[in-house]
């Protein structure tokens, strides 16, 4: 395929993704036949030029933009292994290929929401380290990032309620909607357990609130999904006896012992 003929298919992919409605499988189609022409191009990292020509400059910002749209489309089809994927081949153009190509205005959205996701599948450690690789003028100038930094600091707080309101705010769009609510359950848990552990029973009105669920209905469903009980407005948890952990103290003091004397020996 030439370049005008890429294209023209990716105009043809747009159109279906922005179309109201589920096209997801034409748009799915489009991208498969985009990613296999990308094979053809001639200056895709690692093998990017650091002075590209036109013609060349003209297919990284093709292939990063397609990305981008892959990015997006795995989202909407729920697809979060594809995403990371995605996310992963991006940031190649967006720090390897920085200094020779102009900044794309979804390049913070896309960062933001992968931060996101990491905050949705509670994987901390790896949004820190994420987040350490963005600049932190960036961190606290641009939305898309700082709103993810500002509900990971909400959880460390335990502050959930300000995290489950965020989710009003509308930072993101469609997008973004798909992990708004899977933090918001991820939340949900963190609220749950604590609950558990710091109450024998609670009133319902006042666990209702807590959750953040709209009706007493859904803690009704919520409560059974968890084994909970419900009874005259009240929810009862039914704590787990706490096993006590048993130290073999005679086998550790003769272990002990025998690590001393090999100790005694090798000096």
């Amino acid at each position: 395929m030439t370049i005008q003929e890429i294209v023209a298919v990716f105009e043809k992919f747009k159109i279906s993704f922005n179309a109201p409605g589920d096209n997801l499988d034409a748009c799915q189609e489009y991208l498969s036949q985009l990613k296999l022409a990308m094979l053809e191009f001639s200056s895709l990292p690692p093998a990017a030029p650091s002075t590209p020509t036109n013609a060349q400059q003209q297919e990284l910002l093709l292939a990063r933009e397609i990305l981008e749209h892959g990015a997006l489309l795995s989202i909407k089809m729920m697809d979060i292994p594809a995403f990371e994927r995605y996310v992963a081949q991006l940031k190649i153009y967006y720090t390897d290929c920085a200094s020779i190509l102009p900044e794309s205005q979804k390049q913070h959205p896309i960062l933001g929401l992968n931060l996101l996701r990491l905050l949705a599948q509670n994987r901390i450690a790896e949004f820190h380290t994420e987040l350490e690789l963005i600049p932190i003028a960036t961190q606290l100038s641009n939305v898309y990032i700082k709103f993810p930094a500002q509900l990971e600091q909400h959880i460390m707080e335990g502050s959930y309620n300000k995290v489950l309101s965020a989710k009003q705010e509308g930072v993101y769009s469609h997008e973004g909607m798909y992990f708004m609510d899977m933090l918001v359950d991820t939340v949900r848990e963190e609220i749950a357990e604590c609950s558990e552990k710091a109450y024998g029973s609670i009133a319902a009105s006042d666990l209702q609130s807590l959750l953040m669920l709209s009706t007493a209905d859904e803690l009704v469903e919520y409560a059974e999904n968890r084994g909970w009980v419900i009874s005259n407005g009240s929810v009862s948890f039914g704590k787990q006896e706490e096993t006590l952990l048993q130290l073999p103290s005679s086998q550790l003091i003769r272990e002990t012992l025998s690590y001393a004397k090999e100790l005694e020996r090798i000096v």
